[in-house]
């Protein structure tokens, strides 16, 4: 995966051949096959192990916190720079668009999601959140936060992300149910003061 991921950050996607990627982690072909049927499954292999090591460090750290501040963490820790954000950037450049969206949604579904029920249901307990419909929630979050996404992977000028993550903010707020005002995504984490 280390192999892959260097390669398809220096030359792309598209440019880059299984062979490549065996020869790279000094491997042989069949070896590449026993493990990952396709280079699709490399790269969604790559961007699961990030996001389960993500998550693992996330529960560590937030053990401790009430919901707000679990969630912001969330989102900081979502939108760190991180080496698969070359990758998605690389998949959407080369127009790779059904594997970028298919790899982001099984992240999300599979891993995410699991997290950021138990988040909204702390949330609803500790009455920080007022959701009723969780699954709806969740879509319109992640729809959301894509704008966000966006804007940090392509370097929208500060002033445009700034705005963004304004907005981005208020309809989370609405869409969790939380008080206006309580909530925020933190511009400074993404190198934006």
């Amino acid at each position: 995966m280390d192999a892959a991921l260097e390669l398809f950050r220096s030359g792309g996607y598209q440019k880059t051949m299984i062979i490549d990627i065996t020869k790279k982690a000094g491997a042989a072909k069949g070896t590449f096959y026993h493990y990952y049927p396709s280079k699709e499954a490399i790269v969604q292999a790559i961007c699961n192990r990030w996001a389960i090591e993500m998550v693992a460090s996330f529960k560590l750290e937030s053990c401790q916190l009430e919901a707000l501040p679990k969630l912001e963490l969330f989102i900081e820790r979502l939108f760190l720079p991180k080496k698969p954000n070359i990758l998605f950037k690389s998949l959407w450049d080369e127009e790779h668009l059904n594997l970028y969206y298919k790899t982001w949604r099984l992240l999300v579904e599979d891993i995410f999601n699991p997290l950021l029920a138990e988040i909204i249901q702390q949330g609803n307990q500790e009455g920080s959140m007022h959701v009723a419909c969780q699954q709806q929630a969740l879509a319109f979050f992640w729809s959301t936060l894509a704008c966000v996404w966006e804007a940090i992977l392509f370097q929208d000028p500060p002033e445009i992300f700034a705005s963004k993550a304004k907005m981005a903010t208020s309809l989370l707020e609405r869409i969790l149910g939380i008080e206006e005002g309580a909530f925020e995504i933190s511009l400074i984490s993404y190198g934006i003061a």
